[in-house]
């Protein structure tokens, strides 16, 4: 899934810049094609992209104008899929111009537009004000995820490089998942009332021939994979981008990524029940991407249609 990724304000911008150093590339292409745009001189100079990919814009006091940068952006050949809008919810700026691009974009193209809002920690934000900011941003995009801040680190960028992985064919690698999801999965399973938050767990592997010294029967390693999986799905779900309810989702997505010899049917059967077994009326989509000799095994857990933070 190739995305546009437009990062904006100080937070938005290096969220985007680190996505092009470290976002995941597949036959030899970037899938996430970032740009930056601040109202800071200062800002624009500190982020780590490169000059044609930074723009600096000019804020009024309640209004900014994104067409000409939007202009440049989709004049260069480039093929998209999707479009990722990041900024920070404490950005009055940010959040301002990220409402924009949302509009443009949805305008422009039928292509999904997801809006990816880093949220401060709330105890230090005025709760109607984050509010208001959070429904001016949803009702601009097609799906928003929430992350807070303190949460923006490497299994983000783990996370968000599975998540752009569904759907694309690694032409080197030539294997197929035990299930197979595409990018309409992801969007089928985001696109909800109410917002989204995602949980990452990630296990390294044990070295293969200490298995088998260890583990001598299949229906060992199968059990040891089996409960690998669930543990994994379990810490996901305690590790959530956001204090979200979880009890109110209503559409949920699980990946789990890495060495396909240790990704079990009975393993993805359970974690589905035990996300099933959050409310009555939760939508489950499931699926692998299989990443061959792989030393680990990594799970992303999208929740969404989440109403209310869990304080």
């Amino acid at each position: 899934m190739k995305l546009l990724t437009i990062g904006v304000g100080k937070k938005g911008s290096e969220l985007s810049s680190l996505l092009a150093k470290k976002g995941v590339k597949v036959n030899k292409i970037p899938l996430f094609r970032c740009y930056a745009v601040t109202n800071s001189l200062e800002d624009l100079k500190s982020i780590k992209l490169s000059q044609k990919n930074k723009f600096w814009l000019m804020a009024g006091n309640s209004k900014v104008d994104v067409r000409s940068i939007l202009n440049e952006i989709l004049s260069r050949y480039e093929i998209h899929e999707g479009s990722l809008i990041i900024t920070s919810l404490d950005d009055e700026f940010g959040v301002m111009t990220a409402v924009e691009f949302g509009k443009r974009l949805m305008d422009y193209s039928e292509d999904p537009v997801i809006g990816l809002g880093i949220v401060p920690p709330i105890e230090s934000v005025n709760p109607n004000e984050l509010k208001q900011r959070i429904r001016k941003f949803k009702d601009a995009v097609r799906v928003l995820m929430l992350a807070e801040e303190s949460r923006i680190d490497q299994n983000l960028i783990d996370a968000l490089n599975i998540i752009a992985r569904v759907g694309e064919i690694d032409l080197k690698k030539k294997v197929a998942g035990e299930v197979v999801i595409d990018t309409s999965d992801v969007f089928n399973a985001l696109m909800c009332e109410g917002f989204s938050v995602f949980g990452f767990a990630k296990r390294r592997l044990p070295i293969s021939w200490l298995y088998k010294v260890l583990l001598r029967k299949e229906s060992e390693l199968v059990a040891i994979r089996t409960q690998r999986m669930v543990e994994m799905l379990n810490e996901a779900l305690q590790n959530l981008s956001i204090r979200g309810d979880t009890e109110t989702a209503k559409s949920a997505l699980i990946v789990f990524a890495g060495n396909p010899n240790e990704i079990t049917m009975d393993g993805m059967f359970t974690c589905i029940e035990t996300i099933e077994n959050l409310n009555n009326s939760i939508v489950v989509r499931y699926g692998d991407y299989p990443i061959p000799r792989a030393p680990y095994i990594s799970v992303v857990l999208l929740l969404a249609g989440i109403t209310r933070f869990k304080l």
